[in-house]
């Protein structure tokens, strides 16, 4: 089984790779905080929550198909991560629309589901580890 390209794994490491590309883009807004006629740059998730949504279940969550009782099989492809301009509550005179505040909210959203997702990922391998061991070690 490739493990890397697991439901739960591959799931994982597309949520990271989407807030990795979130925290980019907030930096760079920040960055050009004083940048006349700058506006504020997001991801648009609907893409990566539509994927979500597709492989779960109303009653039971997250659903795996499995061709076997040992096999998981991959399910759908990565999500489309689209690039959006969203200003924040204000625009200045020079038509900057970056509101730092805002900002410095969105990293601190995006490092916690980061760090959120690395602590599912390693327990996730925690998991594996514990499973593959021989019976008694």
């Amino acid at each position: 089984m490739d493990l890397a390209n697991s439901p739960f794994f591959g799931l994982l490491r597309t949520r990271l790779d989407q807030l990795s590309q979130r925290q980019q883009l907030i930096a760079e807004n920040i960055a050009n905080a004083s940048t006349p006629g700058y506006r504020p740059r997001d991801l648009d998730t609907s893409g990566f929550e539509r994927m979500l949504a597709s492989q779960s279940n109303a009653a039971n969550g997250l659903q795996m198909t499995r061709t076997s009782a040992q096999h998981m099989a991959p399910g759908g492809g990565a999500p489309q991560t689209n690039i959006v301009t969203r200003d924040d509550g204000e625009t200045t005179i020079d038509g900057n629309a970056v509101v730092l505040e805002e900002q410095m909210s969105r990293a601190a959203e995006t490092r916690m589901s980061f760090e959120t997702g690395i602590a599912l990922y390693q327990k996730g391998l925690d998991l594996v580890r514990i499973a593959s061991r021989p019976p008694g070690r």
